[in-house]
């Protein structure tokens, strides 16, 4: 029966969640009883949940998306749970990535225990466990700290820290070089005073934020938790509210108190920033209409204004726009695959080329290059801005990638497709103008062409012989292929400055009758009517040939805005396949998604079918 009864309560939660509008959700996120909670995007793309342990031995959670939630096991068992101060309970737990390793900071209290509590330590290889108890860090006796609990952990300037406390003072302390004990000779340091627990430290611009939870948290509809908030520009403080006024004298500004449904909302989680910069704060409440059934997880976006963090209303929501998450943002995007591993580069950081992973073209890892997640990564190669449209081929043994920076184009090797990808000699491809969007093609007779974008009166398409060393062209090859035609789909906006962009080169045919496919992106990449066209010709260097029922793909046949700038890539299965972005939604172009759709050839003309359209997603 009670397995039943489970079965039933998961069906309803499908269902609540089908019903929602897309783009929007509804609190409570997580309809049980999890306080506390804690969050960390871990390296399979998932978000992890960890909790006071209502549920015996702190519940794990996880999500793709911040919205849909799933039970997936505890951090520890009835064997591997951690025995000191064995009365106490495990509390407000601290989820970190720290030397590779899953850190997990935890209190073992007891109600009244406000001495022989105190805070642990766990760590573990993946974000579900098994953890594995490092017993405490300190306790309350110990430390000198009444009701050691509510840790959190942070760096800064390679330092570790750990803060914690409750209504007996805010302290912080410096930790070793793994995070799992007090660095020898470390003094706590008192930050805030006796009003608040549940420490969170955010940093934004030139401040550190002090978030915290004054009030009661656990009476159900009499509990009287809210979200409280202090800065500095010192992490160790002083912490001071909007009129200076020190939060070691318990001062301090309110960003989230009760509402008509929420009750005692309080002890949020790490803030988690999507994909367009938006901040989002999860936390514990009580259902008004239900209190008996715990302390159930809430999530409501924060705006920064004038400095200071807000909350719409300063109440939980009951309605709203779901969190940027889960899509891959890589503008400009390629895959290379290789060994059964699809590699996907692209536009997107300001540090350089990402790469994700994947084996089944639905579930990808990232990122994962060599370098902070890069497989080119700034300092290695030529550019210090401007990162863009990367692809990666192999030659010889060696992994080769083309791309853009500060407007001109490079060539980097690398023995690996994660990177790091690096140039024994720091330049640019010499260029007399500013060059983007590299291509290289290899025809049979081994020469190598690049296909590219000069910015001479529009971007327009050329493409020259490269010299065998790859970093050089041979100028005198260099030709136009093709510019945007003002009276076709290729310039909608009828800009002063037409744009035709993003080539990709493929070969069919014999050697005596073989056709060259040149696919092209036409209009500004902001235009909703970013389309994908392609040309023809019986030579690497043209004369190219427009096909008449341009563009191939568009928003009339995928149904999005800005479908464009991609590349031709052939699955495991040997189907033909155009990885492309897209604007990020209907009313705002970035950052921009990225999508595969499957492509058809005929023997003559290209086709895709908006059937198979398909958004990558971690």
């Amino acid at each position: 029966m009670r397995h039943l009864l489970l079965s039933l309560l998961t069906c309803c939660t499908m269902a609540v969640h089908a019903q929602q509008p897309a783009g929007e959700y509804r609190n409570p996120i997580i309809p049980r009883s999890l306080p506390d909670p804690t969050v960390i995007k871990a390296d399979d793309g998932y978000y992890y949940l960890y909790a006071t342990e209502n549920i015996r031995h702190l519940p794990i959670y996880r999500s793709k998306n911040l919205v849909d939630w799933d039970f997936v096991g505890t951090a520890f068992t009835r064997d591997s749970r951690p025995q000191w101060n064995p009365k106490g309970n495990l509390w407000a737990p601290d989820i970190n990535r720290i030397a590779g390793k899953y850190v997990l900071y935890y209190a073992k209290s007891e109600w009244g225990g406000e001495w022989t509590c105190g805070i642990g330590v766990a760590t573990a290889d993946k974000p579900e466990g098994p953890f594995t108890d490092h017993g405490p860090l300190f306790i309350s006796k110990d430390i000198g700290v009444q009701n050691s609990i509510d840790g959190f952990y942070i760096e800064e300037d390679g330092h570790k820290y750990l803060f914690w406390g409750s209504f007996r003072g805010i302290y912080g302390i410096e930790l070793s070089d793994d995070g799992l004990s007090v660095k020898p000779g470390a003094q706590k340091r008192q930050i805030a005073g006796t009003f608040m627990e549940g420490t969170y430290i955010h940093k934004q611009g030139h401040y550190y934020y002090l978030f915290g939870s004054a009030g009661t948290c656990c009476e159900g509809e009499k509990s009287t938790y809210r979200v409280t908030v202090g800065r500095s520009e010192n992490l160790f403080g002083p912490y001071v509210d909007k009129e200076g006024r020190s939060l070691m004298d318990n001062h301090y500004e309110v960003i989230l108190h009760g509402s008509d449904d929420v009750v005692g909302p309080g002890h949020n989680a790490e803030f988690i920033t999507d994909n367009r910069g938006q901040d989002w704060i999860i936390y514990h409440g009580f259902s008004r209409a239900n209190p008996k059934s715990g302390r159930l997880v809430y999530m409501d976006h924060v705006e920064w204004i004038d400095g200071w963090p807000h909350i719409a209303h300063q109440e939980p929501s009951t309605v709203s726009e779901r969190p940027d998450v889960g899509n891959i943002t890589l503008a400009d995007p390629t895959i290379f695959l290789e060994d059964g591993t699809y590699y996907l580069y692209g536009t997107s950081s300001a540090k350089g080329i990402l790469v994700y992973t994947s084996t089944d073209m639905e579930h990808w890892q990232g990122p994962v290059g060599a370098t902070k997640g890069h497989a080119l990564y700034i300092g290695d190669a030529w550019g210090t801005k401007g990162f863009w449209a990367p692809q990666v081929f192999k030659r010889n043994g060696k992994y080769y990638m083309a791309y853009t920076a500060n407007e001109q184009i490079a060539i980097a090797e690398s023995d690996s497709p994660l990177g790091p990808f690096r140039q024994e000699v720091k330049e640019h491809l010499p260029a007399t103008m500013k060059q983007i969007d590299p291509f290289v093609f290899f025809d049979d007779n081994g020469k190598a062409y690049l296909y590219h974008v000069r910015l001479i009166n529009g971007n327009r398409i050329y493409v020259a012989e490269l010299n065998k060393d790859l970093q050089s062209m041979k100028e005198k090859t260099a030709r136009e292929c093709i510019a945007a035609d003002t009276m076709t789909w290729e310039d909608t906006w009828k800009a002063e400055w037409t744009v035709t962009e993003g080539p990709t080169v493929v070969k069919q045919g014999t050697k005596k009758e073989a056709t060259y496919y040149l696919f092209y992106s036409c209009n500004d990449f902001r235009n909703p009517d970013y389309a994908v066209g392609y040309a023809t010709a019986k030579s690497p260097l043209g004369p190219w040939t427009k096909f008449a029922g341009n563009p191939i793909i568009s928003r009339k046949n995928i149904g999005l805005k800005g479908t464009g700038h991609g590349d031709i890539f052939t699955d495991k299965d040997g189907k033909l396949c155009y990885v492309f972005h897209t604007h990020h939604s209907p009313t705002r172009v970035g950052p921009r998604n990225t999508a595969v759709v499957e492509m058809v050839f005929n023997g003559k003309d290209y086709r895709v079918k908006p059937e198979t359209f398909l958004f990558l997603n971690e």
